[in-house]
């Protein structure tokens, strides 16, 4: 979210002019407060009027019972409470599409820029510039806004924080993880690509196009509910399976999975399409204004 702030924040003018300055701050202000003292004031009344046990104790035993893993709060998103989630990861896609929307004003460019698309000037100039190459885009760049430091440490973490995604997007069911937690982690990789080496290196990361990644991702979850219709199951419901692999041992897979999968992919593509709008999109603008 940092991240994003400072992309849209960098279209902004340097300065605000007077003429257009919001008056009655003060009202404002005492308004926020007065919000802000009235909602934590109600839920400090609400928790305290609790006089029956706590739903969330009963959540562990309904999530391995009902949902067969032992992390809650993935079992709710993917099995129990499948549904809000559908409805969330739709919501996701509708806002990637309405931002990458409001950026491409004439027509969409789909995937980012690659090193091959670069302006044979820019080339020329980054082989005569650059010994050692630690990141293909990041050669492109102006030299006085390249961070070597940033470019060898995204070298040598970028693969270990996809591998960490990847291994909490398959542990989710039992442990911290889940689609959302490795679709995050995939998606921070990626943002560190684009900071450290631009957006050609950015389309290098990823050579797919964002929609796609978002329109597989939505096709997968709700393809899950469809499956479990067909199968004389209510949507979305999941089933277990169990069996034993050579080297692995035995295996214990809830078809939850590929609703997550879902979830996970249109998390990342939810980031790429940001990056490619808001970054290489708005970069390219920036190229092209500069004297």
């Amino acid at each position: 979210m940092l991240v994003i702030f400072v992309l849209v924040l960098r279209k902004f003018p340097a300065e605000v002019d007077e003429s257009k300055a919001i008056g009655f701050k003060w009202p404002r202000a005492a308004l926020a407060v007065a919000v802000g003292i009235t909602v934590t004031t109600i839920a400090a009344f609400a928790t305290n009027a609790r006089n029956t046990r706590p739903i969330y104790e009963l959540l562990p035993d309904a999530a391995y019972d009902l949902g067969n893993g032992k992390n809650v709060v993935n079992v709710l998103l993917v099995d129990i409470r499948a549904w809000d989630t559908l409805g969330e990861i739709s919501v996701l896609l509708v806002a990637a599409t309405g931002v990458a929307s409001l950026v491409f004003r004439n027509r969409r460019f789909g995937i980012a820029p690659r090193v091959a698309d670069a302006p044979s000037v820019i080339v020329d100039k980054a082989a005569a510039n650059s010994d050692t190459t630690w990141l293909r885009g990041g050669d492109l760049i102006d030299p006085r806004h390249r961070s070597l430091v940033l470019e060898v440490t995204t070298r040598l973490i970028f693969p270990a924080i996809m591998v960490l995604s990847i291994y909490f997007f398959f542990s989710g069911h039992n442990a911290p993880g889940g689609g959302f937690a490795g679709g995050l982690t995939a998606g921070l990789a990626l943002v560190l690509r684009y900071l450290a080496g631009g957006r050609y290196e950015l389309g290098e990361a990823v050579p797919i196009d964002a929609g796609k990644i978002l329109g597989l991702g939505l096709a997968l979850a709700a393809g899950t509910a469809l499956v479990s219709l067909f199968l004389g199951a209510p949507a979305l419901s999941s089933a277990v399976f169990e069996f034993t692999l050579p080297l692995i041992g035995h295996v214990k897979l809830v078809t939850a999975l590929f609703f997550d999968l879902g979830v996970y992919l249109i998390v990342v593509g939810l980031v790429l399409d940001v990056l490619r709008s808001l970054g290489a999109r708005l970069d390219a603008e920036i190229e092209v204004k500069a004297p």
